[in-house]
């Protein structure tokens, strides 16, 4: 399921516009428990027990956090960035699958999370298949399915143990050759942003906080910004960095290191990212954002947009590299 470039790794948070997908932790067990107990929710699902006890909710934190550490498997919570609240449950085992507890039905979570988790597992682990079924009696979670472009693959029968009993299910199939086809049909307008990565001599990377009011607001990244028109992406990124940080930067002391092309909803961002161990002043949040300097552990605990989950790793090893250590980040 995980590829080996991500095995033995921090899982970094994937942060989407109302929400933040991670790893589940023993604090999510008691919230869970609640959610999951309702037979609205239950019923929905195959694996579901009912009734659910907080044994239940421990004994799957558990597996999940036992499948990304051996790369057998991914499940995540489901976080409301505004409240931090645990609102449900994603995963990818076997077939994708997901709830919601039923006071976040209806409000479009379940359709931004699987958005989200669709693009982490064609983009980021370089999956070719997503499968996934439905109960019948489920036509919200199909709707869902069929809009990201699940094809229906016909009728079967499903366990369900809430209901212990087999219920009427719904085969569906995402191939990343036919999710990529769907991109090339609807062609989306190209956004060229600059990012760097600024590394000081304790082995840090300093991050930027996205400001109240902005789009993904919370969501951390690298310092930098869209290119203007006639600029060249380093002109672009020593204006930004001035504009942001208050720094001052040279060109000489721009290291080209990673690009990122990655398919948003209404845009296709293209990011070339430079490292940078130079500049001339002190890094201040000059726009308002919050800046902090991190290890690549701290990355484990701040939302990324998904286009830098990849390039985060990356710079992890970049990091041991450029300071010759072996020494834990």
């Amino acid at each position: 399921m995980v590829p080996s470039f991500l095995k033995n790794r921090p899982f970094l948070p994937i942060a989407t516009e109302r929400l933040i997908l991670r790893p589940l932790e023993e604090k999510d067990a008691t919230p869970m428990t609640a959610l999951a107990s309702d037979i609205r929710v239950a019923e929905r699902l195959s694996r579901l027990p009912h009734p659910y006890s907080l044994k239940d909710a421990t004994k799957y934190i558990a597996f999940s956090q036992e499948g990304i550490k051996k790369g057998t498997h991914v499940c995540l919570a489901i976080i409301r960035k505004q409240d931090q609240t645990l609102m449900g449950v994603i995963g990818l085992e076997e077939s994708l699958g997901y709830w919601l507890g039923y006071e976040f039905w209806g409000q479009g979570y379940g359709k931004e999370a699987i958005k989200a988790i669709v693009h982490f597992a064609f983009f980021a682990l370089n999956q070719k298949e997503l499968n996934a079924r439905v109960l019948v009696e489920n036509p919200a979670s199909s709707r869902i399915l069929e809009g990201v472009g699940f094809q229906n693959q016909g009728f079967s029968e499903c366990s369900s143990l809430a209901y212990q009993g087999k219920k009427p299910c719904i085969q569906y199939i995402l191939t990343r050759k036919d999710f990529l086809k769907q991109y090339k049909a609807d062609p989306r307008p190209l956004v060229w942003v600059v990012a760097a990565a600024l590394m000081n001599e304790k082995k840090e990377l300093l991050m930027a906080e996205r400001p109240e009011g902005s789009r993904m607001a919370g969501v951390w990244e690298l310092p930098g910004g869209k290119m203007e028109s006639g600029e060249t992406p380093e002109e672009a990124l020593i204006r930004e960095l001035y504009e942001e940080l208050h720094i001052e930067v040279n060109e000489e002391d721009l290291e080209p290191f990673s690009f990122v092309s990655y398919r948003y909803d209404t845009f296709h961002l293209v990011m070339p990212i430079y490292l940078c161990h130079k500049w001339q002043g002190t890094p201040q949040g000059a726009e308002g954002q919050k800046v902090a300097w991190i290890s690549y552990s701290d990355l484990a605990h701040m939302p990324l947009p998904p286009a830098d989950i990849i390039p985060a790793h990356r710079l992890a090893d970049k990091l041991k590299e450029h300071f010759a250590s072996r020494e834990d980040l």
